[in-house]
């Protein structure tokens, strides 16, 4: 078990850094999770399924190997850093700091009496309350990960220490029946430094003995860039490898690093360092009549299998040893309870009309009752991971005119500094890269914004040079020069930064005839990191224009909340309105076109209606201009007046994209002797807002009074990180 946890742990930090060179985006699950009890002092809970957090008595421990970033990362690489954590359960409601762990321990061996010190706090009274049970939060530690990359910090981990009276528990990475273990989420500045030069290109050929001519002067040595990879393609015993071939070996990717022949890369020949491993082979559903092999994966009953031994006609189970569960199938949520049964009253006089409104009970001495209200739908599942919010990117293009609201000051976007132009205050220009807002009316001047602090202010600041870009293919040999009698040969240039070919310098004198010296290859620009993002909370229409060399997104969308039922009275009953659902939440990456324009579309929250229904959360989606969406979130349904809440809205994507993520919203809560709570919406905490909350239902009325109306809900939200 613990190596298949390895295995799969692995391939996925792996896959999410491959991903990530694209993205700039990395997800790292723990290596190390544990808590310590005083109560037991030399009790091991390693292994353990939850993470035990209580005031004066249980500390959890939570550690993240961060060897996979590559080493050349800083904390200046890191634009945000979060904790993801999934509430198991809340027994007492409170708050908790987030600690350094000053020491190192083990998860098998730590214990009350063997845990390390504490120092200093990352992050203070984080709050949980009950209602947050069965969900995740997320806390913003991006100050550690900039420690422990700048090496200011040693990587001991981090202590989750309750202040009183708080008890809960947190899902462990040993958690098999959930499988939400803690996680990091490091969203990163653009991309690293520049990549080393390609490898030396062919030798031109040997030109003829020209005249003499004049010796040109002698220019500076340039520095040898480092040898680049070779691929030699299948490993084949009898070659000859030099330091830096790449080979294919049984699946998986090696480079040698160091001169070899009839060595086998495997992990433990010094020889060979491996670059990709093999991985699962999903073969679809199990079929009896397949011969499978190690590594192949399927699905049978619902979980995903995969093969540690060759088999037939043997059929996946926790007691066959020819198997290894992967995924496990979720638990199928509790039905929901049954409306209650209308009474039957005795034959007589139809009784008077009920308002508009749902199905209410029936009247006195009327016919046959009418059929009790639907149940209400089972508890939603748990909410799917927040992804971490990026960097404020460059004010995006003027959204169209939305509902009325509060009145407010907007940005007037300028374009790049001008000294000769004159700004006024909230006028947004461009200089060098960042992004600056007028703070004091100025200029003509010619003080530029980052030499003119008390005018401007920094609103984006420059991003990081982009990730070295994949090696560009050989470049064309060079015309021959002129011939000239035979000299000392000139040193090499320096090797041009990387990016497209540049022309070919005009021809020096030539020296004494010697051989032609090799040019190296030219690398591609690298592909640009995250340049800005674009967050939209006001419900309508806005559209967006794609900057630039912009080809992918990363969009998020949280649907409107349903609005609360409204409260009336039907004799002899007074009936309060069930809560609102919650807006559904979506994570997608869009292929998008540089310069074209989509469409942002913001689900209003629902609106209460007086002694009725709740009115339905709006959909948040963005289109293209042929109005096909690419990604959605259905709003919240509205709670019913008459006790059932409504449902929460669903998400997804179309037109091919991926959704990492597609929750649909919570449940409202049906009335009882008060009125139903709207089910909460996505919150980002510790200081965040709710978003798409579901409103909260009316309270039913007594005799012939006002009917009032359910509380609004949340409007919808939408965030474009490019």
């Amino acid at each position: 078990m613990n190596r298949l946890r390895n295995l799969v742990s692995s391939t996925a930090l792996i896959f999410a850094f491959v991903f990530g060179v694209s993205i700039a985006h990395a997800q790292i699950t723990p290596s190390a999770d544990a808590y310590s009890n005083t109560a037991s002092p030399t009790t091991n809970f390693g292994t353990a399924a939850t993470l035990d957090v209580k005031s004066a008595s249980q500390t959890a421990y939570i550690q993240f190997d961060l060897s996979a970033i590559p080493s050349g990362y800083t904390g200046a690489n890191v634009a945000q850093a979060s904790l993801k954590l999934y509430v198991n359960a809340v027994t007492t409601a409170g708050s908790f700091n987030i600690d350094y762990v000053d020491g190192a321990w083990t998860e098998k061996t730590i214990t009350a009496d063997l845990s390390p010190a504490l120092g200093t706090t990352i992050v203070s009274d984080v709050s949980l309350a009950k209602t947050q049970a069965g969900d995740y939060i997320v806390i913003n530690i991006t100050s550690a990960v900039e420690a422990w990359l700048n090496k200011t910090q040693a990587n001991d981990g981090i202590a989750l220490v309750a202040n009183s009276p708080l008890n809960c528990s947190f899902d462990s990475k040993e958690n098999t029946g959930t499988s939400h273990p803690p996680e990091l989420d490091i969203v990163f500045l653009g991309s690293g430094a520049e990549g080393p030069a390609g490898p030396q290109g062919p030798e031109g050929p040997q030109g003829p003995q020209g005249v003499s001519g004049p010796m040109g002067p002698l220019g500076p040595q340039g520095p040898e860039g480092p040898a680049g990879i070779n691929n030699r393609g299948t490993w084949v015993s009898t070659t000859a490898y030099q330091i830096n071939d790449s080979i294919s070996y049984q699946g998986s990717s090696w480079i040698a690093l160091i001169a070899n022949t009839d060595s086998a890369p495997a992990n433990s020949n010094p020889n060979w360092q491996l670059l990709a491993a093999k991985g699962l082979n999903n073969q679809g559903s199990w079929v009896s009549s397949v011969n499978y092999q190690v590594d192949d994966a399927v699905t049978d009953g619902g979980q995903f299998w995969m093969a540690v031994a060759p088999s037939l006609d043997s059929e996946p189970s926790i007691l066959n040893p020819n198997w290894q569960l992967i995924a496990a199938s979720g638990a199928a949520g509790p039905a929901g309870p049954a409306g209650p049964q209308g009474a039957v009253g005795p034959t007589g006089s139809t009784g008077p009309q009920g308002p508009q409104g749902a199905t209410g009970s029936t009247g006195i001495a009327g016919p046959q009752g009418p059929t009790g209200l639907t149940g209400a739908t089972g508890p939603q599942g748990p909410q799917g991971p927040i992804g971490a919010v990026g960097l404020t990117g460059a004010q995006g293009p003027q959204g169209l005119q939305g509902p009325a609201g509060t009145n407010g000051t907007g940005f007037n976007f300028r374009n790049a500094f001008d000294p000769t132009a004159a700004y006024a205050v909230n006028d947004v220009v461009t200089y060098n890269g960042s992004t600056y807002v007028g703070i004091a009316a100025n200029g003509p001047s010619s003080q530029t914004p980052d030499q003119n602090p008390s005018a401007w202010s920094v609103m984006a600041q420059q991003g990081a040079t982009g990730l070295t870009g994949a090696q560009g293919a050989q470049g064309a040999t060079g015309p021959q020069g002129p011939i000239g009698l035979t000299g000392a040969t000139g040193a090499q240039g320096a090797t041009g930064a990387a990016g497209p070919m540049g022309p070919i310098g005009l021809t020096g004198a030539t020296g004494s005839t010697g051989p032609q010296g090799a040019t190296g290859l030219t690398g591609p620009a690298g592909p640009g990191g995250i340049s800005g993002l674009q967050l939209y909370s006001v419900s309508g229409t806005i559209q967006f224009v794609v900057p630039a060399n912009v080809t992918h997104m990363i969009v998020e969308l949280v649907g409107g909340g349903g609005a609360g039922g409204g409260g009336y009275y039907f004799f002899p009953n007074s009936l309060s309105g069930g809560g609102g659902g919650s807006g559904a939440y979506t994570k997608a990456f869009i292929s998008v076109t540089p310069g074209a324009t989509y469409n942002i579309n913001v689900g209003a929250g629902g609106v209460g209606s007086s002694g009725g229904n709740g009115g339905a959360g709006g959909i948040s989606s963005i289109t293209d201009s042929g109005n096909n969406t690419l990604a959605y979130a259905n709003g919240g349904s509205g709670g019913f007046s008459g006790n059932t809440g409504g449902d929460g809205g669903g998400g997804g994507t179309n037109a091919g994209n991926t959704a990492v993520i597609a929750t649909p919203g919570n449940t409202g809560g049906n009335a009882t002797n008060a009125p139903g709570v709207g089910a909460a919406g996505i919150t980002l905490v510790p200081n965040g807002q709710p978003i798409g909350f579901g409103g909260n239902g009316a309270s039913g009325v007594s005799g012939t009074g006002p009917q009032p109306a359910g509380a609004n809900g949340g409007a919808g939200w939408v965030l474009v990180t490019f």
